[in-house]
């Protein structure tokens, strides 16, 4: 016979797993790191693109469906030694305010779903060695991989500036 409190113990250990969310993501390598961005905020991901204007900053830019899109190189901002692998692949992500924003990878990105309670705050003496404020998070996966979760608003808050005088220069 099972005991009422057997049961209970049961049901509340079950329960408290299926409260935790879990938030999909898509995630990519540059050098020897992983990245994540949140998967809602993708439109698509081209096989093949073109890409057009590199200015100093690394931004370029791209033709796509009757757009032009945006294009900011991660590894120029978040990694000392430049991924040189060539990107033959482009995540198209949304903005908040509708304009679409293209980042480069080298390979096709991967879908991982992670339960909230993976996320975990980045160290404040590993943030003090100048590390950028668009990377908000660590993720640690089931596999042993740890991934910065990167948040494109607070990407764009720090690229912003520039993002639209280069635009200007191109007169696009």
């Amino acid at each position: 016979m099972n005991s009422p409190k057997y049961s209970r113990r049961f049901r509340t250990r079950h329960d408290e797993r299926s409260r935790i969310t879990a938030q999909k993501l898509i995630i990519f390598q540059l050098g020897s790191e992983y990245y994540a961005i949140p998967i809602e905020r993708v439109q698509r991901v081209l096989k093949e693109f073109t890409a057009h204007g590199t200015l100093q900053t690394g931004c370029r830019l791209v033709r796509d469906h009757n757009e032009t899109i945006t294009i900011i190189d991660l590894s120029t901002l978040f990694i000392s030694s430049h991924d040189e692998r060539e990107r033959h692949y482009l995540i198209v992500c949304t903005l908040y305010h509708g304009e679409r924003l293209g980042i480069p990878i080298p390979e096709m990105p991967a879908i991982l779903e992670v339960p909230k309670d993976q996320f975990s705050e980045i160290p404040e003496l590993y943030r003090q060695g100048n590390l950028a404020a668009a990377i908000q998070n660590l993720i640690n996966t089931p596999e042993g991989k740890v991934v910065f979760y990167i948040n494109l608003d607070l990407l764009i808050q720090e690229v912003l500036p520039n993002l639209h005088n280069e635009r200007e220069k191109l007169n696009l």
